[in-house]
């Protein structure tokens, strides 16, 4: 396991600048290159602390951008109709770069990590898919899939 100090929320429970237990592919492959946090020495802890205010200053800005997304996205309903067998079942399905590709044409641009579709959508129905834009702000999106039968 390796300390870490983290540079930005980005799990509910870490703050930034606070010091966090991971494992060391995680903190290696994932968190340093990325930059979301730095090995925990005293003299990163030091800088860190020092940079603190900007940190937050930027993380406050990055909320209110994903709030602003968010009410415009909640506004929103993905209508689509997909060609279905009789009992429902769809010829395709609905994945998460169909509906990347609609808020896009919406003028929401996000990137396809922030939706939470887990398994594609496979059949005639209402759905709704939840979005994560910040570990403190989420919303969700409502699909409807119709077939051309059934719309008729």
């Amino acid at each position: 396991m390796t300390k870490v100090v983290v540079l930005e929320k980005f799990k509910k429970n870490w703050e930034i600048g606070s010091v966090v237990e991971v494992r060391d592919g995680y903190a290696r492959n994932f968190l340093i290159p990325n930059g979301k946090a730095k090995f925990a020495t005293k003299q990163n802890i030091e800088q860190i602390k020092s940079i603190e205010e900007s940190l937050l200053k930027k993380d406050d800005e990055t909320k209110s951008q994903a709030s602003v997304i968010a009410s415009k996205i909640s506004e929103l309903k993905f209508t689509k109709e997909i060609a279905a067998k009789e009992n429902g079942e769809l010829y395709g399905s609905l994945g998460v770069s169909d509906i990347v590709a609609y808020l896009n044409e919406n003028e929401v641009n996000i990137q396809k990590k922030f939706v939470k579709l887990g398994n594609k959508i496979k059949s005639v129905g209402e759905y709704s898919v939840n979005i994560d834009l910040h570990p403190e702000v989420n919303c969700s999106l409502d699909i409807e899939i119709l077939s051309p039968k059934t719309s008729s």
